[in-house]
């Protein structure tokens, strides 16, 4: 689906349009009466509670109606060694839910999406929070992922940036600032190279340090801090500078607009000389004289220094002379996403999940040529045998990444290289897998060599049952598609698949001599007879 005229996409404003409410919600006077559907998104956060309501237009886009944001005071609770949500902010959290609730129902919002964002989803109470906000509420809060969330920003970036900046044609980094946790995405060409999450946010650094602290000994005491992590982000360019210097966050937002009278433009672009005039306005000022000055609540407010010290340092790895701020939220992202949904819009965001797995295979010094023609005859054997394994497109890109990465453990060492493969995968982070996926990923490129799963190993039990069955299914198809390029020379180029009764026959047509390959598939096809009780043979 074509991307909603940037002109017909009216974005979140934290800064004077947002409606801040105690008890009962602000009503406009608005209400829909052209039929279109409205959609809505409940962002909850550690320290804000956010509801944006947007309505389709004729032309396809989304036009906001209603922004409405409650404080919250969840940062005491989730800072420090046992993050854990007080019985007295869940039920203050599950009251503001319900008001949003009414808003939504006023609207007569046929779509809603509510998350939680943040520091939130590291709290170790966290399923009991969801539960008791779903009772008094009625509304079910599911966890947005780190990993979701940029692909959700990505996808929203890219649809604001086009063309413009050299998006799809320079490197760039691109940092999603946000008060309890940051992501950084570096960039070749305009698709992910890599990405991390980083537990370093505007607000975090303070409330760990306990206590009022000074403007300036905080300064003192973040920057070395911020530098490091900074810094040691940058070895993910492999030395490279990118040119291209990209940012989005609530705070990223307060800043470039600082002093500004203008009309919010869809993507504000400064200077690095207009960037240091910005963070000299805000360092070392009180939160009360920035709250007053820039009308904006306490929490951005007092994010503002941290988010231009953040981003300061991010210009050092850079070779650019300006930022780049697409105005988007990551409810707008999210809102663009349900839009997506609603019209059937397929999901343009696997060619960076793929890259993604690219790039990290060239990080641990993969063998590709291998890695593509694993990857290609396991999609294969999947696409040809539906009957047989039973299983749908998020397993098909799952397996593909697993042949892509099977052998990465080799890095490590080639002895148990299959379970280095593992421990890798489970800690690495790939844009648009979720953590439950990442294992089932990680399981599959364990199992592609030796041992078949089996409950015995820690790895294995671990999996929700029907996790562990996706496991074994994929691994079985993956185990064959190794052994059909066991000599690493590409002899399968061709294969046809046909199901005959009780066996599969592979056919690999104009191949040259398949010893290799064949003693391969007498030795891995165990799981695959295991699983499906078929024999699976290849051709002479």
């Amino acid at each position: 689906m074509p991307a909603a005229p940037r002109s017909s996409f009216v974005p979140s404003c934290e800064i004077v349009k947002t409606a801040i409410f105690q008890g009962n919600p602000v009503k406009k006077s608005h209400k829909d009466k052209s039929g279109h559907p409205v959609l809505a998104v409940m962002d909850i956060g550690a320290h804000l509670a956010r509801l944006q309501i947007a309505q389709m237009t004729e032309d396809g886009g989304l036009e906001t109606l209603e922004n409405v944001a409650q404080p919250l005071p969840l940062g005491p609770d989730l800072y420090g060694q046992s993050p854990q949500i007080s019985a007295a902010n869940t039920r203050l959290v599950g009251e503001t839910v319900n008001d949003f609730n009414r808003l939504l129902r006023d609207y007569r919002v046929t779509t809603c999406k509510a998350v939680v964002t943040g520091a939130l989803r590291e709290a170790a109470n966290l399923e009991m929070f969801q539960d008791r906000v779903r009772q008094l509420s009625g509304v079910t809060l599911e966890v947005l992922e780190e990993t979701e969330e940029i692909r959700l920003l990505f996808r929203a970036i890219r649809a604001e940036l086009g063309e413009r900046y050299g998006f799809s044609r320079c490197n760039a980094v691109v940092c999603v600032i946000g008060p309890d946790v940051s992501q950084v995405l570096f960039l070749r060409h305009g698709h992910i190279h890599s990405a991390e999450t980083v537990r370093l946010g505007t607000l975090r650094l303070r409330a760990e340090l306990g206590g009022p602290v000074s403007p300036q000994r905080l300064r003192e005491l973040t920057d070395p801090f911020v530098g490091a992590v900074i810094n040691g982000l940058a070895r993910m360019t492999a030395g490279e500078k990118p040119e291209l210097f990209i940012a989005v966050g609530s705070a990223v937002r307060a800043l470039v607009e600082l002093g500004s009278t203008a009309p919010r433009q869809p993507v504000i672009s400064i200077s690095r000389q207009g960037f240091a005039q910005r963070f000299r306005a805000v360092a070392g000022k009180p939160l009360t004289t920035l709250a007053a000055r820039t009308r904006l609540g306490d929490a951005v407010a007092e994010s503002l220094e941290p988010c231009a010290n953040m981003l300061d340092h991010f210009f050092d790895i850079t070779a650019a002379d300006r930022l780049v701020v697409p105005m988007i939220s990551t409810r707008d992202a999210l809102l663009r996403d349900l839009l997506r949904e609603a019209t059937g819009g397929a999901d343009d965001f696997i060619p960076e999940i793929l890259s993604a797995a690219r790039h990290l295979g060239g990080k641990y010094q993969f063998d590709q040529r291998h890695a593509d023609t694993v990857a290609k005859l396991a999609l294969t054997l999947f696409d040809a045998l539906p009957e047989v394994h039973g299983l749908g497109d998020r397993d098909r890109l799952l397996l593909e990444l697993a042949a892509l990465l099977h052998d990465i453990g080799f890095f490590v060492s080639s002895r148990q290289h299959h379970k280095h493969s593992w421990y890798l995968l489970s800690n690495s982070e790939i844009p648009g897998i979720a953590p439950g996926e990442q294992q089932i990923l990680a399981a599959v490129a364990r199992y592609h060599r030796r041992a078949t799963p089996r409950l015995a190993h820690p790895e294995f039990a671990a999996l929700a049952p029907a996790s562990r069955v996706r496991v074994s299914k994929l691994a079985a198809l993956l185990r064959v598609a190794d052994a059909l390029d066991r000599s690493h020379r590409n002899k399968v180029n061709a294969l046809r698949v046909e199901l005959k009764d009780d066996k599969v026959e592979l056919h690999a047509d104009d191949a040259d001599d398949l010893t290799l390959e064949r003693f391969g598939l007498r030795k891995k096809a165990d799981l695959f007879r295991e699983l499906f009780g078929l024999r699976i043979t290849l051709a002479e």
